[in-house]
C-alpha cells in the first residue's frame, strides 16, 4: 500500500498519525468528528484484559450480533483484496482459479458459495472477511499469519486495528442470508467484465438463481453501490472455528445507455441519490421520470464498467471516500463509532494472553500445515530458549 493511501486512510478513519504516539494514548482515544458528520472514538487496548472489558460493554445479542473485523495495520482501508488490488481483472481471476479446480468450484451451488470457496485457498475476491468472534478478531489484529507474511517482524510493527459492524434499525437490509437476491446480485458482479450490461448481469444472476427470476426487478443501486453483512454456512472448520461471515460489495458506475456515454454520469449519481428502489421495472412503468435519460425506451440498453474503490479518478466521488457505504454498518453507541485500536508493543503479550485460552494460528486456521507449523514452533520454542 502507497504513503497516498494510506494518508487517505487516515483522513477518512479519523485517526490521525500513529508516529508520535508512544505511551500517551490520550492523544487518540479522543471523539473525532468526520467530514458527514459522524464522530469515532478509538478505544486503545494494550492487554486480554481491557479487551475483554471493552467488548462487555457492547450491545450485542444472538439475533442482532456485533461482527468484528481485525486488521494489522490500522493504515489500511477497509476494502476487498480484489477490489483493492486488481478489480478490473476480477474475471479474469476467477477464470484462471477456475481452470484449475473447476471440479471443486462446480460443486457449490451459488455464486456467493463459490467466493466463499475460494476466499477460503487465499484468492483475491469482493468479499471481505469479518468474524462473530470477539477472540478470533483480536488475533487478526495482533498476529500475522506465517504462512502469508513475508516480514512478520514488520508486520508486527504497525498498530492493529479491529472495526465493528453491527445491522441497526435504520439499516436493517444490511444483514442478510446467503440465498438472498442481492447477495447474489452483488456475488454474481464478480463473474462479469470489466464492461458488463444489464442483461449479461442478468443472466448470470437468472442462472445463479435457477431461472426464477428477471433482470427487469434488480435494484440499480444494488449493481451500482452496495454492501452487505453475509452469514454463511459454517461447513469447514476454519469457517465454524473463526466464526466467519463476509462483507460482500458492488462499486460499479453506469457506463452507458444504449451505447451513449453522455449521460452516464448524471443517471449515476440520479440512482444513487434516489431514495426509491429503481428497477427496469419501474422505467417500463414510469417513463415520464426518465425522458431525459432514455429517448426510445423500446431500445432500452444499460451498461456498467466496474469501478476502482478509493482511487481520485473515479468521477463518481462518492467512490473515491465511502464506495461501499461501509460507515453504516459501524457499531455506534450514542452515534459514536466504536474502534479498538493496539498499539505494536502490545501485541505479542496479547499473541501470548490469547495462546492460554487456546487461541492460536492453528486454532484460527485449522488446515494440516498451519497445525504443523504451529506444533514446530512450539516444540522449538521449548526446547532452544
Amino acid at each position: 500500500m502507497s504513503n497516498k493511501e494510506f494518508e487517505k486512510a487516515r483522513k477518512l478513519k479519523g485517526y490521525g498519525s500513529f508516529d508520535d504516539i508512544k505511551s500517551d494514548y490520550s492523544k487518540i482515544e479522543k471523539t473525532v468528528t468526520l467530514k458527514d458528520g459522524l464522530k469515532v472514538k478509538p478505544t486503545v487496548i494494550t492487554s486480554l484484559k481491557e479487551y475483554v472489558e471493552f467488548v462487555s460493554k457492547l450491545d450485542t445479542t444472538y439475533k442482532n450480533p456485533i461482527f468484528y473485523r481485525g486488521q494489522g495495520n490500522a493504515n489500511y482501508l477497509v476494502n476487498p483484496t480484489v477490489l483493492r488490488c486488481a478489480a478490473k481483472e476480477e474475471k479474469n481471476i476467477i477464470d484462471a482459479f477456475y481452470r484449475k479446480f473447476s471440479k471443486e468450484i462446480d460443486s457449490c451451488n451459488t455464486d456467493m458459495e463459490r467466493l466463499v470457496f475460494m476466499q477460503h485457498f487465499g484468492l483475491m475476491t469482493r468479499a471481505l472477511d469479518i468474524t462473530e468472534s470477539p477472540l478470533a478478531a483480536l488475533y487478526f489484529a495482533c498476529s500475522p499469519m506465517k504462512k502469508f507474511c513475508k516480514n512478520r517482524e514488520k508486520e508486527m510493527l504497525h498498530w492493529g486495528e479491529i472495526i465493528l459492524f453491527k445491522k441497526n434499525e435504520e439499516n436493517i437490509d444490511n444483514l442478510k442470508p446467503v440465498h438472498s437476491s442481492t447477495v447474489s446480485i452483488i456475488s454474481s458482479t464478480a463473474y462479469m467484465d470489466e464492461k458488463f450490461s444489464l442483461w449479461q448481469l442478468g443472466m448470470q444472476w437468472k442462472k445463479d438463481n435457477n431461472y426464477r427470476r428477471e433482470e427487469k426487478y434488480i435494484r440499480l443501486k444494488d449493481i451500482i453501490r452496495r454492501s452487505l453483512i453475509v452469514r454463511v454456512p459454517q461447513n469447514n472448520p476454519r469457517i465454524k472455528n473463526q466464526q466467519g461471515a463476509f462483507i460482500v460489495v458492488n462499486s460499479n458506475k453506469v457506463s452507458s445507455i444504449n451505447n451513449d456515454s453522455s449521460k452516464s454520469k448524471e443517471l449515476t449519481e440520479f440512482i444513487l441519490k434516489n431514495e426509491e428502489d429503481v428497477t427496469f421495472d419501474v422505467l417500463e412503468t414510469e417513463n415520464a421520470r426518465w425522458k431525459r435519460f432514455f429517448s426510445k425506451l423500446n431500445t432500452w440498453k444499460l451498461n456498467f464498467e466496474k469501478i476502482t474503490p478509493y482511487s481520485g479518478d473515479n468521477e463518481i466521488k462518492i467512490f473515491d471516500t465511502d464506495p461501499f457505504d461501509l460507515r453504516k454498518l459501524y457499531y455506534k453507541e450514542n452515534e459514536v463509532q466504536q474502534v479498538a485500536l493496539i498499539p505494536p508493543g502490545c501485541k505479542q503479550k496479547i499473541i501470548d494472553e490469547l495462546a492460554k485460552f487456546n487461541i492460536t494460528e492453528d486454532f484460527i486456521y485449522p488446515d494440516m500445515d498451519n497445525v504443523s507449523n504451529e506444533i514446530n514452533t512450539n516444540y522449538i520454542k521449548e526446547n532452544y530458549k
